[in-house]
């Protein structure tokens, strides 16, 4: 794997977006563990970007005080329970091995998804849940989960939806399906690399 500081090419990644809250990314990513552990091992990525000095709720509501009462440049959490109803419990319930919450401020993220990968042995396929990401990293692969009905689009989820592999309708059994058949995660001459076949997105919002 490549480092550096602007770009990372990590190509054991499966990075994944969403267009909108509540759009099925968690529920795409439970789906994709179950298919790999039993012959992988997966770590599980979910991060949260804080923009701006006086952070507030990315949300536009008063939300659970994960941005609000942030001060440091970024950190990196373990979940070790799988049994709660957060995403992070979630992804450890569906099979990962470990899961890890980064809460980082969006100009200091380089630094932290750095430093949260250097963590995992190079043999694991790590599944990554951001949209900022995707402007700062190389993935094997991009997916991006989506509604039809949803008609706003968040501004983060462009970059991602230009880049992506796939462009999932979570509330589409077919899209799903699909998106599910045609990644894979593969070992080369000891390298794990995460591939997506060279087909068309499946959806366009």
């Amino acid at each position: 794997m490549v480092y550096s500081v602007k770009n990372l090419t990590i190509p054991n990644m499966l990075l994944v977006g969403s267009t909108a809250r509540n759009t099925g990314k968690t529920t795409f990513c439970t789906e994709i563990i179950r298919k790999w552990e039993p012959q992988h091992d997966i770590v599980c990525i979910k991060i949260t970007t804080i923009h701006g000095e006086e952070p507030h709720c990315h949300h536009g509501d008063k939300g659970c005080g994960a941005c609000t009462n942030f001060k440091e440049d970024y950190e990196i959490i373990e979940e070790r329970n799988p049994l709660g109803k957060k995403d992070t419990n979630a992804l450890l319930a569906a099979g990962a091995l470990r899961v890890y919450w980064v809460r980082s401020k969006h100009e200091k993220l380089p630094h932290a998804i750095k430093r949260a990968v250097e963590k995992i042995p190079k043999d694991t396929v790590i599944i990554c849940e951001s949209n900022s990401l995707a402007e700062m990293v190389t993935p094997g692969a991009i997916v991006v989960t989506h509604r039809k009905e949803v008609k706003d689009i968040k501004p983060s989820a462009q970059p991602m939806m230009e880049k992506a592999n796939f462009i999932v309708d979570i509330s589409n059994e077919t899209s799903i399906k699909t998106a599910l058949e045609n990644i894979t995660a593969d070992k080369t001459d000891a390298i794990l690399t995460v591939k997506c076949k060279p087909i068309p997105t499946n959806s366009t919002p």
